[in-house]
């Protein structure tokens, strides 16, 4: 268990909208995933979709490949057939919504992975970067593309699309911290795909308001962070005494 504090992109925006009971749980699984979290097929997925996403959405083939792959894969459990069961929904989803193409969307390999906002460090891994040129400006416009995969935590929650556009303008802080020497940071095409929602958001042009959220949100995270890693070695040393 480490007391290095990361946190993904995607936890930091659920834990601005959880309750106190659901934000500890967040921190507790940062640091300790549990074993469904680890299990999860959508991190093979995604990597394919960022090819589909960097051929403009002209080429499915790697999301089509991996989607054969799991129709092939053996299932002994209730709990696996769900795996897979998602994994073909998310699939076909990443394939059928409609996704903004009007940037250049390049795959960039070995990008920076986290960005830091008050001690923490929040987790992006990009992999697409989006590049437009702006009209009288010798600068290019830089932006990230991000797709998310989640039924239990949509960022388009009935009329509110409050937790997609945080999240895309975490992606646009990313940007602005870490891409700065690829071009000017541009909220326009910095975007999250909430993929089971089929529903795109960007980054809120005017963003001041919610930085100052995103940062006391992880403020609050890295002052909880210490007190419940030592809470939890606590009980796994007092399993371990009476284990023994």
């Amino acid at each position: 268990m480490t007391s290095t504090k990361i946190i993904t992109i995607a936890k930091l925006v659920e834990y601005a909208f959880a309750s106190p009971q659901r934000r500890a749980s967040i921190i507790e699984n940062a640091l300790t995933p549990p074993v469904f979290i680890l299990d999860t097929k959508y991190p093979e997925i995604e990597k394919a979709a960022c090819h589909f996403l960097a051929s403009h959405c002209s080429s499915d083939v790697r999301l089509v490949e991996l989607d054969e792959q799991f129709k092939r894969q053996e299932v002994h459990t209730n709990h696996q057939e769900d795996r897979i069961f998602n994994a073909h929904d998310a699939i076909a989803h990443t394939r059928e919504m409609k996704w903004p193409t009007e940037a250049e969307l390049q795959l960039t390999p070995n990008l920076p992975k986290d960005f830091e906002i008050e001690g923490i460090s929040v987790r992006v891994k990009p992999n697409v970067v989006a590049i437009q040129a702006k009209k009288g400006l010798k600068e290019r416009s830089i932006g990230v593309v991000k797709p998310y995969y989640s039924r239990s935590f949509p960022l388009h929650s009935g009329t509110d699309a409050e937790r997609g556009v945080l999240f895309a303008t975490a992606i646009h802080w990313y940007v602005e911290q870490q891409l700065d020497h690829l071009g000017a940071a541009d909220p326009g095409i910095c975007f999250v795909g909430d993929v089971f929602s089929r529903r795109v958001h960007f980054g809120a042009p005017r963003f001041t308001q919610r930085r100052k959220q995103l940062t006391s949100i992880a403020q609050e995270i890295a002052d909880r962070w210490e007190p419940i890693r030592l809470r939890k070695l606590s009980i796994l040393e007092k399993v371990a005494t009476r284990r023994s």
